[in-house]
């Protein structure tokens, strides 16, 4: 075995036992990447045009977000909260509603009694009730301290990523510097293209869905595709949860309804899918569906939530890996010509 071989197999293990130990940190670590990523996608443009420093850029580009971020949500507050009220309002009557119709089946009652509160929560059922609050509050403020310490670990990535790639390649043997230098360009050209085209799936999604719902006449149309929008972030899966209220509320209107949003769902899916983020991502992140379906079973198997919602991204990633660090690397293969 060679010692650019040994070093990376040394480091292979290194992140497995950190996976294994704390598998939190590497994946917010990746999500503060990307978020690096898509700030830089920003600035360098900038700092082109105007001569400033990248650095500079960055900062400027980071607080335009914020502000902007900040000001949609102080015009779209008001008839989202009304909206979002209304929801709260509708969606028990809709869920009382299926109860209603699945309780006049067979096996609706049988699922409805294996979905009582009472089988859930077992013989202690208010101190249950009590510990799963408490539970989804201390849950709540992890997730909020952990996107808190995300955007400062991507603000530190994106105004100054040279040192930390420098200290990277430098954990390697100094013969297959040179590969490791052109592997990291390559993950970032291909997770460049995976946000590019995921945050234009995203819009396109939410336009379409809204139109849709629009034209069916579902309630909240508005805040029901933003819902599908925001979840597009995880394919093929992010979607079809989004589309859950939408079909209960639908179900208030009309019984054949919920079957109707569903197809709209799956044909915007299938439009965005099939035609319009491939042409934005183009060779850069074309992910298999079939590998990024494994993928996310395996990432929520093993890390939950947040294994699921960056599982595309690793996919992407990973093939970068496979491809440069041991197809070409390891076995020896030609280099795949570009187009």
């Amino acid at each position: 075995m060679t010692r650019s071989q040994a070093s990376i197999l040394i480091l292979l293990g290194l992140l497995l036992a950190l996976f294994w130990l704390a598998p939190e940190v590497p994946l917010l670590g990746f999500a503060a990447v990307l978020l690096a990523l898509a700030l830089r996608a920003g600035g360098e443009p900038l700092a082109r045009r105007t001569g400033l420093p990248p650095w500079a850029a960055v900062l400027i580009v980071a607080t335009l977000v914020m502000l902007a971020i900040g000001l949609a949500g102080w015009a779209a507050a008001a008839p989202l909260t009304e909206q979002a009220k209304e929801l709260a309002q509708q969606l028990p009557r809709s869920l009382e509603t299926l109860r209603g119709k699945l309780a006049d089946t067979g096996w609706g009652d049988w699922v409805l009694r294996q979905l009582d509160p009472g089988r859930i929560l077992g013989g202690g059922g208010a101190e249950n009730a009590a510990a799963a609050a408490a539970s989804a509050a201390s849950t709540t403020l992890g997730g909020l301290g952990n996107a808190v310490l995300v955007v400062l670990l991507a603000l530190y990535l994106a105004v100054q990523p040279e040192g930390y790639l420098s200290g990277l390649r430098h954990l390697f043997a100094p013969e297959i510097e040179g590969r490791v230098r052109d592997t990291l360009e390559d993950a970032g050209h291909t997770l460049r293209g995976w946000l590019l085209g995921q945050a234009f799936a995203m819009v396109v999604a939410g336009v379409l869905t809204w139109i849709g719902f629009l034209i069916l006449g579902v309630p909240l149309a508005g805040l029901l595709a933003t819902i599908i929008a925001v979840l597009n972030f995880i394919p093929v899966i992010g979607p079809l949860i989004g589309a859950v209220p939408a079909m209960l509320l639908a179900l208030t209107q009309d019984p054949l309804m919920p079957l109707w949003v569903l197809g709209i769902v799956v044909l915007v899916q299938n439009i965005e899918g099939n035609f319009l983020t491939p042409m934005v991502q183009s060779r850069t992140a074309d992910l298999p569906p079939a590998l990024l379906l494994v993928t996310q079973v395996l990432t929520g198997a093993l890390f939950g939530l947040l294994g699921v919602a960056l599982a595309a991204p690793i996919s992407a990633l990973a093939l970068v890996l496979v491809r440069r660090g041991y197809v070409e690397g390891w076995l020896g293969w030609p280099p795949k010509p570009t187009a």
